[in-house]
C-alpha cells in the first residue's frame, strides 16, 4: 500500500477511535476533563481504583473552570469513597459510559465497606451533574448475613449525596445496594430522571431512593424495582416531585415511617403522578410511629397511578410499632391533613384497596378522593377508615357507604322531629359490616332525647354539617339525663356539627327553685372505646356539655363548648372512670368546670386548652362515697385561664372514704387574672352535712406544678388545705410566677409536704 494511503488511514482510525471519548466527555465542553485511568485507574474489576479515583476528583474539584470527571469504559473495583466538596469549580459532571459499558463494583467481601453507612458518598458539592454508568454494590452476601440473623455490618448505601445543591443525576444504573441504592440528605435542588435501580424482591432494606431533610427534589422516568421501597420520604422532605415512575417489586411510594422521634421536623408540599406499580407490597403509603411526636405530613397530592395487583393500594398506617415497644399511648403524634388522591385506578392484591388508619389523638383530616377505581379479583374492592374526616367525588370504587338522615326522614327546617329519622339511619349505619358513614347535611335538624347503640359490626362516622337542636321546651327531654346517647359503641368518630341544648329555660327554672326535671347533658358517650370526637361545638347545654363515662381510648379535639357564665352545672367536659382520654385544641367557656375528672379517671392527657369563663380544670369532687376508685396519671400542659373562679383544683369531700389522687403534672400554664390559681381543697362539705370529723380520707401525692405564671384575682394565689388525716405528700413547685394586682401574692399550705425549686412567686409554703 502506497506510504500516503497507510498515513491517510492512521488518521482515520484515530479519529474513529477517538469519538467514543468525544461523546461521553461532551459535558465538558468549555472545560477541563479529568480521565481517572491518568490517575491510576484500572477497568479490570480487580484492581482497587479508589484512590484514583479521589485524585481525579481532588485535581476537578480543585479546577478554577467546569470540570468533568470521566470514567471511561470498564469495570472499576471502588471501596468507600467520599467525593468532598465546596469546590473551586462552579460546575463539575460526573461522566461515566452509557449502560453497562462503564461499571462500578463493590468489594465483593460486603466487610469492606464495613459500618461506614456509604459506600459513594457526595458531600457539600454543588453544581454537580452525575450522567450514565452503572454501579453494582454485590449486595448478596450482605442481605444473606442478615437473613440468617449473623454478625453483621451496618451496610452501606450505595450513592449518597449530603448536603448538596444544584444536582443532577441522569441516566444511572445502581444494582444490587446493600441497602438504600440512592440517599439524598440535606439537599436542595436536585433532579433525578432516567435512571434504572434493581434488586431482588427479597432484598432487606434495599429502597431504590430516600428523600431526607431535603427541598426541591425532582425525580423523573425512572424504572425502580426492589426489595423495600421504590421511594421513601423522611422528615423534612419538602417540595417534592415524581412523576412517571414505573415502581415494582417493592413495598411501594412511603412517606415515612415518620415520629420516631418527639421532635422531627414534617413533610409537605408531595407531588406523586402518572406512575405505574406493579405487584408492589403497597401502593402509595403514609406510615407513622404509634408514639408521641410533633411531625406532620400535609399538601400531599396523589394523581394518575395505575395499580396492577398490588397490595394496599392506598394505606396511611399510623400505629406503626414494630415488637410494641416505645409506643405508650398506641397512638401517634404525626399530624396528616390536606392529602389528595385522584384519578387512580386498577387491580389491588389485597380485598381492602383503600385503609386509612389513622391516629385516634390526631385524626387524619382534609382527605379528599377524587375518582377511584380499584378492583380485587374482578369485583369492586373494600375500603376501611378509622379516625379521619374528608370529602370524596366522582366515581369512587370501592365505596365507602353513606347513610344521609334527610333518606331517613330527618328534616333541616329546625321545627320538624327528626329524632326517628336519626335513629333509623343510625340503624341501618350500625349494621352495616363495613366501614360506613352517617351524615348529617347542612341545616337545622330538632332532636329529642336520642339513643344511638352499639356495638355496631364495623367502624363507624357521624359526620355533621349540620345543626342538631333541642326542643325548646326544657321538659321534652324528660329526666333521662341525657340529650344524646352513645352506648357501648366501639371504632366510632364524630366529626364537626353544632349542637345547642336550648338550657335557658332550665336554667331559669333552676334558679327560681321550681320544680324542674334533672337536667340533660348533651352529648354523653358511655362504656364506648376507640373514640375520635373532633371539630364538635356544643352550645346552651342544660347541663354538663360532653360525658365521657366508663370508656377506653377517647381524643376530643378541637371542640368549642360555651355557655354563659352564670349557667348552673353546665362543665364542658366530664370525664369519669374512663382510660386513655385525650383533649386537645379545646375553647371552654361555660358555667361550671371547664374540665371535670371523676372517679375511676386514668392516663388522662390534655393539651392546648383555653379555660374560661368557667371553674377552671378540676378533679373531683372525690371522695364523696367511702369506696370510690382513684385518679391517676392526668397531665395538663399548654394552657390558658382566663377570667375563671379556679385555676387547677384538687377537690375532696371532708369524710372517709378510701379513694386517691396520684401522679398529677400541671405544667406550661398561663393565668389571667385568675381566682385561685393554684388549689387543693379537702374540706369539701355543702352545708356541712355528712362530714362527722371534717377530714377527707382521700390520698393525694405525686402532683406537680411546673412553669405556672401570671395573675391572679385573689391575693392568695396558692392554696393548699389538705386533709389533717391523710396529708398531702410529694408535692411539688417549679418555676411559680404569679402576682396579684402588680404586686407579689400569697400563698397558704395546710398538712403538706413537698419541694420547691427555681423562681417561686409567691414565695412557696411547701416544705420538706
Amino acid at each position: 500500500m502506497a506510504p500516503k494511503l497507510v498515513s491517510a488511514m492512521s488518521v482515520v482510525l484515530t479519529c474513529l477511535a477517538a469519538l467514543p471519548f468525544l461523546f461521553e466527555s461532551s459535558h465538558a465542553a468549555g472545560g477541563a476533563t479529568y480521565n481517572v485511568v491518568s490517575y491510576g485507574a484500572r477497568g479490570d474489576g480487580k484492581t482497587d481504583s479508589t484512590k484514583a479515583f479521589l485524585r481525579a476528583w481532588s485535581a476537578a474539584c480543585f479546577s478554577s473552570r467546569s470540570a468533568t470527571v470521566y470514567v471511561p469504559r470498564g469495570t472499576f473495583l471502588l471501596k468507600p469513597v467520599v467525593f468532598s466538596g465546596p469546590c473551586r469549580s462552579s460546575r463539575i459532571v460526573f461522566q461515566m459510559g452509557a449502560g453497562t459499558s462503564t461499571t462500578l463494583v463493590a468489594p465483593s467481601n460486603y466487610w469492606e465497606l464495613g459500618n461506614t453507612g456509604h459506600w459513594i458518598l457526595f458531600i457539600k458539592v454543588t453544581g454537580l451533574s452525575i450522567y450514565g454508568g452503572t454501579v453494582d454494590a454485590r449486595g448478596a452476601g450482605y442481605w444473606h448475613c442478615r437473613r440468617y440473623g449473623k454478625s453483621c455490618t451496618a451496610g452501606a448505601r450505595s450513592v449518597s449525596l449530603f448536603w448538596c445543591g444544584n444536582v443532577v443525576v441522569s441516566g444511572l444504573r445502581t444494582l444490587n445496594s446493600q441497602t438504600m441504592h440512592m440517599a439524598i440528605d440535606h439537599s436542595n435542588n436536585v433532579h433525578v430522571k432516567n435512571v434504572w435501580i434493581r434488586a431482588p424482591s427479597g432484598s432487606p432494606n434495599t429502597d431504590g431512593i430516600h428523600i431526607e431533610a431535603s427541598t426541591g427534589i425532582t425525580i423523573t422516568a425512572s424504572t425502580i424495582m426492589t426489595g423495600d421501597d421504590c421511594i421513601s420520604l423522611g422528615s423534612g422532605a419538602r417540595n417534592v416531585w415524581i412523576e412517571r415512575i414505573a415502581c415494582g417489586p417493592g413495598h411501594g411510594i412511603s412517606i415515612g415511617s415518620l415520629g420516631g422521634s418527639v421532635n422531627e421536623d414534617g413533610v409537605q408540599n408531595v407531588t406523586v403522578t402518572s406512575s405505574v406499580f406493579t405487584k408492589t407490597q403497597n401502593g402509595v403509603r403514609i406510615k407513622s410511629w404509634a408514639r408521641a411526636s410533633n411531625g406532620f405530613a400535609r399538601n400531599i397530592v396523589y394523581r394518575n397511578l395505575i395499580m396492577k395487583n398490588v397490595d394496599n393500594p392506598i394505606i396511611i398506617d399510623q400505629k406503626y410499632c414494630p415488637g410494641n415497644k416505645g409506643c405508650p399511648r398506641q397512638s401517634s403524634g404525626v399530624k396528616i391533613s390536606k392529602v389528595t388522591y385522584k384519578n387512580i385506578r386498577g387491580s389491588s392484591g389485597t380485598k381492602v384497596a383503600m385503609n386509612f388508619y389513622c391516629s385516634p389523638s390526631n385524626p387524619c383530616w382534609g382527605i379528599k378522593l377524587q375518582d377511584i377505581r380499584l378492583t380485587y379479583g374482578k369485583k369492586a374492592a373494600t375500603s376501611s377508615c378509622a379516625n379521619i374526616g374528608g370529602s370524596k367525588s366522582g366515581v369512587i370504587i370501592p365505596r365507602t357507604a353513606t347513610y344521609n338522615v334527610m333518606k331517613y326522614g330527618a328534616k333541616a327546617d329546625g321545627k320538624s322531629d327528626s329524632t326517628q329519622a336519626f335513629v333509623k339511619t343510625w340503624a341501618a349505619a350500625c349494621s352495616y359490616n363495613q366501614t360506613a358513614t352517617m351524615y348529617v347535611p347542612k341545616g337545622r335538624f330538632l332532636l329529642k332525647a336520642a339513643v344511638f347503640r352499639g356495638p355496631c359490626k364495623s367502624r363507624i362516622k357521624v359526620q355533621i354539617y349540620g345543626s342538631l337542636i333541642a326542643p325548646t321546651d326544657y321538659w321534652a327531654l324528660g329526666n333521662s339525663g341525657y340529650w344524646i346517647l352513645f352506648i357501648k359503641v366501639n371504632r366510632l368518630a364524630v366529626f364537626g356539627g353544632t349542637l345547642d341544648g336550648k338550657g335557658a329555660g332550665f336554667w331559669a327554672c333552676r334558679k327560681a327553685g321550681k320544680s324542674c326535671p334533672v337536667g340533660a347533658r348533651s352529648i354523653t358517650f358511655n362504656w364506648a372505646n376507640d373514640v375520635v370526637i373532633s371539630g364538635l361545638v356544643s352550645i346552651n347545654s342544660q347541663q354538663t356539655h360532653l360525658v365521657i363515662n366508663s370508656c377506653n381510648n377517647v381524643v376530643v379535639r378541637n371542640v368549642k363548648l360555651v355557655a354563659p357564665a352564670d349557667s348552673p352545672n353546665t362543665d364542658g367536659i366530664h370525664v369519669q372512670s374512663s382510660t386513655g382520654v385525650t383533649i386537645t385544641g379545646a375553647t371552654l367557656q361555660t358555667g361550671d368546670d371547664c374540665v371535670s375528672i371523676g372517679a375511676g379517671t386514668k392516663n388522662l392527657y390534655m393539651s392546648n386548652i383555653k379555660c374560661g369563663p368557667g371553674h377552671g380544670v378540676s378533679i373531683g369532687s372525690l371522695g364523696k362515697e367511702e369506696n370510690e376508685a382513684g385518679v391517676q396519671n392526668v397531665t395538663l400542659t399548654n394552657a390558658v385561664f382566663s377570667g375563671s373562679d379556679n385555676g387547677v383544683r384538687i377537690k375532696t369531700w371532708a369524710r372517709p372514704s378510701n379513694g386517691f389522687v396520684t401522679n398529677i403534672l400541671f405544667q406550661n400554664i398561663m393565668m389571667r387574672n385568675v381566682e385561685n390559681p393554684i388549689i387543693i381543697d379537702q374540706n369539701y362539705c355543702p352545708n356541712n352535712n355528712g362530714c362527722p370529723n371534717q377530714t377527707s380520707g382521700v390520698k393525694i401525692s405525686q402532683v406537680t406544678y411546673k412553669n405556672i405564671q401570671g395573675t391572679s384575682a385573689t391575693a392568695e394565689a396558692v392554696t393548699f388545705d389538705c386533709s389533717p388525716s391523710n396529708p398531702c405528700r410529694g408535692i411539688r413547685l417549679q418555676d411559680i410566677k404569679l402576682t396579684y394586682m402588680n404586686e407579689l401574692a400569697t400563698s397558704s399550705c395546710k398538712n403538706i409536704d413537698g419541694t420547691s425549686t427555681g423562681v417561686l412567686m409567691p414565695q412557696s409554703c411547701v416544705t420538706s
